[in-house]
């Protein structure tokens, strides 16, 4: 964490700072969703598909093992700077918020991640780049 600690925003920072004791929780939970949506979708883009997937198992991973209400602090965290696009920082809230609450089933990662594709599948999760034939 001490060599991404500089690449963090600043409200990111300021979580870090009064929540250190989630930071283990928070590096694995990146580290996962990164891994999971690769495994699942061959990549990890940027406003599609698999950018939404990874943004709604990351919280739900999160919500589950730090809290609904601190998960959501630490994502929104995440997306407040200023040169943040506004549609991309509301595709990013609204899939992290969707994400939070399925944590809150306290599921493990396999049911997190099924559950995550199926709010995608159906629709619920916001994307801003939709690839030919979807």
């Amino acid at each position: 964490m001490y060599r991404q600690y500089g690449k963090l925003k600043a409200a990111e920072k300021k979580y870090i700072k009064e929540n250190p004791h989630h930071i283990p929780a928070i590096i694995e939970s990146k580290s996962t969703a990164y891994t999971e949506t690769k495994a699942r979708f061959g990549y990890n883009g940027h406003n599609d598909k698999t950018d939404a997937f990874r943004h709604c198992f990351w919280s739900a991973v999160l919500s589950r093992d730090i809290g609904y209400e601190n998960a959501i602090k630490f994502t929104t965290a995440h997306e407040n700077f200023p040169d943040n696009p506004k549609h991309e920082k509301e595709m990013d809230l609204h899939n992290n918020k969707a994400g939070a609450r399925l944590g809150l089933s306290k599921a493990d990662n396999e049911k997190l991640s099924s559950y995550c594709n199926s709010k995608l599948l159906s629709g619920n999760l916001k994307v801003i780049k939709v690839e030919d034939g979807q």
